[in-house]
């Protein structure tokens, strides 16, 4: 059984999910110049190495911000459920998940375009 994109998106923490998604947006617009301007693909591939960067620091910190509240509200509980358990530490890994994805996607897209395999 799989759980729908929007069902996903909207379980995990929806401030980390938006901003991973703005610095998707913002590397495909990176690589859409990249791929209109050959002179300058050295910066955008740096533009989009900090990207990437900042999709996973903003992952690892969604991970940590998740944890925190899902084991706080499994404290607060009298007892631990184990659907409480399980359905907090699963939507604590949805963000990450998506930041870790959304890393390697826009790796992918920093990868030059037109390198020359230099041979001996």
């Amino acid at each position: 059984m799989r759980m729908p994109f929007i069902e996903f998106f909207a379980n995990g923490d929806l401030k980390f999910m938006v901003t991973i998604l703005i610095l998707l947006v913002i590397a495909i617009i990176q690589f859409i110049k990249k791929v209109k301007n050959k002179e300058n693909q050295l910066q955008i591939n740096v533009k989009l190495t900090k990207l990437s960067n900042w999709s996973l620091i903003l992952a690892s910190f969604a991970l940590f911000l998740g944890l925190m509240h899902s084991l706080y509200f499994i404290s607060k509980a009298v007892g631990i459920a184990p659907n409480l358990l399980y359905h907090g530490l699963a939507n604590t890994l949805i963000a990450p998940v998506f930041g870790v994805a959304v890393c390697i996607i826009i790796k992918l897209l920093a990868t030059p375009l037109n390198e020359k395999i230099n041979k001996p």
